[in-house]
């Protein structure tokens, strides 16, 4: 898979994994609903300062925007994991 799609892909992925709409990650990075959709759909090529933005956007490192599929998934996995005990320990606290 060539960077581009190994980028779009994650952006979506990671974007999705944090439970944001594409208009939450819009509000959040200033760029339109419009150019997430086609980032996560064509690839364009992105520049720096577009990079930047989607990592502050998006909370995570430039490096998980490039990893390989299994790193995003498997890091998806463990946020949704520690979110779910965070959960579970907030429902034992009120017992």
């Amino acid at each position: 898979m060539d960077l581009g799609k190994r980028l779009a892909k994650n952006v979506k992925a990671i974007r999705l994994g944090r439970g944001l709409s594409q208009q939450d990650l819009a509000d959040r990075t200033g760029l339109t609903v419009r150019y997430i959709s086609r980032l996560e759909n064509t690839a364009p090529n992105l520049t720096l300062e577009v990079i930047e933005k989607l990592t502050k956007g998006l909370g995570c490192s430039p490096n998980d925007l490039l990893s390989s599929d299994d790193d995003v998934s498997m890091k998806g996995t463990k946020e949704m994991l520690d979110q779910t005990i965070r959960f579970l320990q907030g429902l034992r606290s009120r017992i």
